[in-house]
């Protein structure tokens, strides 16, 4: 709001009349009787603090007239200063709450998860020395770049096609990120960040798929094929009395989400192997129908305080002809 602008009264009270009219025609704003207005009160912050009022420090004039020749002056009453606006009452806006990392709605906070040991080399030697274990590498999801293949290789599925999602089964899963870290083969993998809260049930456990690019889904009948996928659990000693379980998942336009009848004992540093030749040995066969997705999920039972903090390393995952 701008400052009320200030007019002087003439001299003689003679001409006081006109300068009353002068004011009533005036497109200016009018003067309080009492001075200057108040200072408005500030907006409240959409998430921020309001911004304080500004003070009017200027009162109305002083009105002072008299007549010559010992004439009786008249003395106006000097305006009052205006009062300073209050402060705006918005309050901080509340801390948004993390995005689900690729676009899903359980875990993956976002939270980059860190590479916990190296195992780069281990990959790149199994894939030159045990190929049969890396194979068919052009239907796989192996989270690696055509430069980091041997010549006469096929490079898996580009993982800037691969899009990886977090369900709503749990949020033990914090986040993920390629990196060059601890493949299975080759030299790139997935980590993912694995933490598990013993004061939330729904942290004990959590569930990612891994999206086929869509030049291969949906895969209409992989019944018969062979399937394959490795993880890797890194960090400390689990909770007294704590048991990781892993099982496969497969993700259908028609069925939806589908859980491997097998489950996997999830031990500490050694990769867990899930081999089904052919996946209708651990999926029913009247549920495999347009696949788009695979990937596993992860559950921890018997364990009390304290919490527990490590990663996930994925490689090699595939449906293969």
């Amino acid at each position: 709001m701008s400052p009320l602008r200030t007019h002087e009264f003439p001299i003689f009270s003679a001409f006081i009349g006109l300068a009353v009219g002068v004011w009533a025609c005036s497109g200016d704003p009018q003067p309080s009787p009492n001075g200057g207005s108040g200072g408005s009160v500030g907006t409240a912050g959409g998430g921020s603090l309001g911004t304080a009022g500004t003070a009017i420090t200027t009162g109305g004039q002083a009105t002072v007239s008299g007549a010559a020749n010992g004439g009786t002056f008249v003395t106006g009453t000097a305006g009052l200063g205006g009062s300073a606006g209050n402060a705006g009452a918005g309050t901080a806006g509340a801390a948004g709450s993390a995005g689900s990392g690729g676009g899903g709605t359980g875990g993956g906070g976002g939270k980059a998860p860190m590479c916990l040991t190296n195992g780069e080399q281990d990959g790149i030697d199994r894939a030159k020395n045990n190929y049969i274990e890396c194979d068919v590498e052009d239907q796989a999801i192996d989270f690696d770049v055509m430069a980091n293949y041997d010549a006469g290789r096929k490079p898996g599925y580009d993982p800037a096609m691969t899009p990886v999602t977090f369900t709503d089964f749990g949020t033990a899963l914090t986040g993920s990120e390629v990196q060059l870290c601890h493949p299975y083969c080759y030299k790139g993998n997935l980590t993912i960040g694995l933490d598990l809260t013993a004061a939330s049930a729904k942290s004990m456990q959590g569930e990612i798929l891994f999206g086929f690019p869509a030049t291969v889904a949906p895969i209409v009948a992989p019944a018969g094929r062979a399937s394959l996928g490795w993880v890797f659990i890194d960090g400390p000693a689990l909770p007294a009395g704590g048991k990781l379980t892993l099982q496969m998942v497969l993700k259908s336009t028609d069925k939806g989400l589908i859980v491997a009848k097998e489950t996997k004992m999830g031990e500490l540093r050694k990769w867990i192997e899930f081999r089904y030749f052919p996946i209708d040995s651990t999926f029913d066969k009247a549920d495999l129908v347009n696949i788009t997705h695979i990937g596993f999920r992860v559950t921890l039972t018997g364990a009390a305080a304290p919490d527990w903090h490590g990663v996930i390393y994925a490689d090699h995952f595939q449906l293969r002809k």
